[in-house]
């Protein structure tokens, strides 16, 4: 008896060896980076510590972390849009600003449903307008907001999320040696790219900072794809969407009955790219996007900005973090134009910062030294 248990261990030793190292060396980084911690808890940690990045690689649940914030701040002004809005910062104004970018991905009757979610009324809201919303070829694929929908934590799947981080080592994605090069942040992406949402919201890209050429959209090759293929959020179309435009009315409607102020702003593209777009002949209903959206601005007394061609500001693709999405000095530039139309948006800008910062970035990405 003795003798066939042993050989029943001896058997089974190399199994519970090999499950051993498929599972939990990798539970131990998913708990020890922060991808598995409860989100609520991550939350209160950066509230506490403004330095913190979170940076979600598995488990980013961005329309309810940002809520989540919102409420708590109670920011008079936010930004409200994709993540083309995520690089308005706290630091151009001097009355508290959140930045809700990432919460809404879709057409505009999204934007009311997370307004609906708020425990407040904001003052002003900063509106980020993508040209492909305008696009039918692009909207087919979107989901419907025909009644209130309760933006709530998703229950994660670690099992699910173990499996992607042991999938991703394998494939060498990461490694065990980067898990610590950023320590004060949380999670996959916070800690071994720097990389994540900080306190106020905005999006801190850290990586790319420091490595341009490593991402996928080095020198716009990613996006110039998708303008030749007509695919990802640049589908061709000819006219303007007449259900986004009134989508969008529905969200101004909302605005003016509940008394906020909305700056709307159509968000630039890489000169490269905008180029490219207007080259292809594929993209004609951009050029209908701001005549409709002048006049329905008005008709609601809103204040809205043509951004799609950014040349305006002399800015070059080195301003870019990648085809579509500009830096935190472009977007520098949107506000302080804003200001200098005399827009409502001034009384919350502290110009005098704003304008130092650009003045004095580090360089057409980022203000400040990522390593310093």
């Amino acid at each position: 008896m003795r003798k066939f248990i042993k050989n029943i261990a001896l058997f089974m030793l190399p199994i519970i060896l090999t499950s051993f190292m498929l599972t939990v060396p990798f539970y131990g980084v998913g708990y020890y980076t922060g991808e598995l911690k409860e989100l609520d808890r991550m939350i209160a940690e950066q509230r506490e510590n403004t330095n913190i990045i979170i940076g979600c690689g598995y488990n980013e649940q961005t329309p309810y972390y940002k809520l989540s914030n919102a409420n708590y701040y109670q920011a008079p002004i936010i930004a409200l849009g994709t993540s083309r809005v995520m690089q308005f910062k706290d630091v151009f104004f001097d009355k508290t600003f959140y930045n809700c970018g990432g919460a809404v991905s879709g057409n505009y009757n999204e934007y009311v449903n997370f307004l609906e979610n708020l425990s407040y009324t904001p003052d002003t809201i900063i509106l980020g307008l993508d040209a492909w919303v305008f696009n039918d070829t692009w909207n087919c694929s979107l989901g419907e907001y025909s009644s209130f929908s309760q933006i709530e934590k998703i229950d994660r799947d670690t099992d699910a999320i173990i499996k992607s981080i042991r999938e991703d080592w394998g494939n060498g994605k990461w490694s065990f040696s980067s898990i610590n090069d950023y320590d004060e942040n949380m999670g996959f992406n916070g800690r071994m790219k720097d990389t994540g949402f900080m306190y106020d919201g905005s999006y801190y890209y850290g990586y790319i900072y420091r490595n341009p050429e490593q991402q996928l959209d080095w020198q716009f090759a990613d996006t110039l794809d998708r303008i030749a293929t007509g695919t990802k959020r640049f589908e061709w179309g000819e006219h303007i969407d007449d259900d986004t435009l009134v989508q969008l009315e529905n969200l101004l409607r909302y605005c003016k009955v509940n008394n906020i102020n909305v700056i709307g702003f159509l968000a630039p593209f890489a000169p490269t790219v905008y180029d490219a777009m207007k080259n292809s002949g594929n993209y004609g209903y951009i050029d209908e996007i701001s005549p409709a959206c002048e006049e329905l601005f008005a008709d609601y007394g809103c204040e809205y900005y043509d951004f799609v061609d950014i040349g305006c500001f002399n800015v070059t693709d080195d301003y870019f973090v990648d085809g579509f999405h500009g830096s935190e000095i472009v977007y520098g530039y949107i506000l302080e134009d804003m200001v200098s139309n005399d827009s409502s948006i001034s009384k919350f800008v502290d110009l005098d910062q704003t304008e130092y910062l650009l003045n004095n970035s580090f360089d057409g990405r980022t203000f400040y030294d990522p390593d310093n």
